[in-house]
């Protein structure tokens, strides 16, 4: 009996012995792999701080080098014509820069009437206008008391100096026949000061292109380009870039929303600079525009909606007005849409107005226009006007 029992013993100190072997072989095992682990840890752990890439400054314009005759007339050039040049279109019409003078001037025989002084060979002419004895009328008239709108006194004595100052004062003289119609015993010049909206050109762009008007006669030719020192013999300071002789607008207006509610038409027009292309009868300062369409809206939007060249327009999803209102918002927002036939090829209609008129202000402005029709501002007949259908054919 004593045998299985000493068996049973036996067995269980085997399998004691094999557990007790597993556990220390385990124990060693572990050991050994935790200083390993501790090792590893922290490569893991490890805050690494990436370097930040350092911003390159952008490379500094030499002033000096921009106020060369030459960089001068480069930079009137695009600001008159823009950066593709001074390029005829098929319809007599050069491109417009942000200072818009092709809008107005006449630049090249060929071109389309204008509706502004002469501007060829206008560096001879300048030299003459200073002699000429109506300027010297100008000169006695401001004598005391500077012209109100620029606070300037008619002073040039150079051809250079006139230029100059017919573009901060444009009433300091004026070509005779372009005097604003009404303006009475004080005439006032049709032209808007080149500094403000829409232009808002500074000092530097301002003598810009003045040194294109003296070179344009003579390609490649800059010994007529005195602009730099007349504008700094003018003001009797010296020209720095970006500073501005006169403000560019009203201290508290939001220039991203010009055009306000508030605003009467007559305002937003001329704030948006309507009347330098469009004839609008009713506003005084709008009543010569050559350049672009007369907005005598009343009659003209339901006929140019359901024109074929405005349905062509809307087939080639282009256009998509189909009232009267709805074709003047569109003109105003994306004159690209539709042009008017006659009118069309690049004649530079601006297309920011989204961003400088409130909703408010283009609705008013739009309500306005459509109230003119081609009879605006003349004597009605004894009938009176018809009065025209507002539907669309397409309604």
């Amino acid at each position: 009996m004593n045998t299985p029992r000493t068996q049973k013993l036996l067995t269980l100190w085997k399998w004691s012995a094999i557990i007790l072997t597993i556990l220390v072989v385990a124990v060693v095992f572990f050991k050994q792999e935790k200083p390993t682990a501790k090792k590893q840890k922290p490569m893991i752990i490890k805050d690494k701080k990436e370097p930040i890439p350092q911003q390159v400054a952008a490379p500094s314009l030499d002033p000096a080098t921009l106020m060369t005759p030459e960089a001068l007339v480069k930079a009137g050039e695009e600001l008159i014509f823009t950066s593709d040049g001074r390029t005829m279109n098929s319809m007599g019409r050069f491109p417009v820069g942000k200072g818009q003078c092709a809008f107005c001037h006449l630049f090249a025989d060929e071109q389309k009437l204008a509706r502004c002084p002469d501007l060829r060979n206008v560096e001879k002419r300048a030299q003459e206008r200073i002699n000429d004895p109506r300027y010297a009328e100008f000169s006695a008239r401001y004598a005391k008391v500077p012209e109100p709108s620029s606070q300037l006194k008619p002073q040039a004595t150079t051809g250079g100096e006139y230029l100059i100052e017919s573009l901060y004062c444009p009433s300091c003289y004026i070509v005779e026949g372009y005097e604003k119609e009404g303006s009475g015993e004080h005439p006032e010049s049709q032209m808007p000061f080149v500094s403000e909206m829409p232009m808002m050109l500074n000092d530097y762009e301002i003598v810009a292109t003045v040194a294109y008007l003296q070179a344009m006669d003579t390609p490649g030719d800059y010994s007529k380009v005195t602009a730099k020192a007349d504008w700094e013999r003018y003001f009797n300071k010296k020209l720095e870039l970006g500073e501005n002789k006169r403000p560019v607008a009203l201290p508290k207006e939001n220039l991203t929303k010009t055009a306000l509610l508030e605003d009467s038409p007559e305002v937003m027009i001329e704030k948006m600079g309507c009347f330098v292309c469009h004839k609008i009868p009713t506003v005084p300062i709008a009543t010569t525009g050559l350049i672009g369409p007369e907005l005598t809206m009343k009659n003209k939007a339901i006929q140019r909606i359901n024109s074929p060249e405005y349905l062509k327009a809307v087939e080639m999803n282009r256009a998509r007005a189909v009232t009267p209102k709805e074709y003047i918002l569109e003109s105003i927002l994306d004159p690209a849409a539709f042009v008017v036939p006659g009118y069309g090829d690049g004649d530079g209609m601006p297309t920011d107005y989204g961003m400088k008129f409130t909703v408010g202000a283009l609705n008013k402005l739009a309500n306005f226009l459509l109230e003119l029709d081609e009879n605006a501002g003349k004597e009605e007949s004894v009938s009176g006007p018809k009065k025209p259908s507002s539907a669309s054919k397409r309604d």
